[in-house]
């Protein structure tokens, strides 16, 4: 028993430096061996934890996924205004950028194992939390009737792509100063160009 919060910290450690390494390098980009040096552990210790390379980069992908999901949904379950939840959504996701970028930037690659984990009726995520809020704006008739699925994945798009132009140098590290536009231009996808 005592040895279990170091196994805890040092499959932390592998997580944190796996999640930096598969968001700016892509998971078939790097090794266990890159992950091992980044995380200050052997091979062995990540084996100890994942079972390959893949297990790491799955959790790590559902954690994200998980920590997005349960952010949206919690604006699904606020009472006020869906415009108005929509305006604090996209603010709090870019200050969530800025304190860690990752996250976005893991969540909009495209591997397989994220594809496949995606496709199971019972995983929920980020995009069908986003598709319950833009509904709700439908029904009580604060957005025009649309397709929320194709709106949904036009925002998160938008959104992961300004992680990887963030991380590519072509916007600044941080987005926050861009909230105002950002949140005027994701309003306007969803049939709401007069709000800023």
């Amino acid at each position: 028993m005592k040895n279990k919060p170091h196994s805890d910290s040092k499959k932390k450690d592998i997580l944190q430096a796996a999640m930096r390494l598969f968001a700016t390098k892509g998971v078939d980009g790097i090794s266990v061996k890159e992950i091992g040096d980044a995380a200050g552990v052997t091979d062995a210790a990540i084996y100890k934890h994942f079972k390959n390379k893949d297990a790491v980069a799955l959790e790590a992908f559902t954690q994200y996924c998980a920590d997005y999901t349960a952010l949206i949904d919690g604006y699904v379950r606020q009472e006020g205004t869906v415009k108005q939840r929509l305006r604090q959504l996209f603010a709090e996701v870019l200050e969530m950028h800025d304190a860690d970028p990752y996250g976005l930037l893991l969540i909009s690659q495209n591997h397989e194992i994220f594809i496949e984990i995606g496709s199971n009726e019972d995983y929920r995520q980020p995009l069908d939390a986003l598709m319950d809020l833009i509904d709700q704006g439908i029904i009580r008739g604060e957005l025009p009737a649309q397709d929320s699925k194709l709106t949904g994945v036009m925002i998160i798009g938008a959104i992961t792509h300004l992680a990887v132009s963030s991380m590519q140098g072509q916007l600044p590290e941080q987005l926050v100063p861009y909230t105002g536009e950002t949140i005027h231009r994701l309003m306007s996808m969803l049939g709401d160009a007069s709000q800023a």
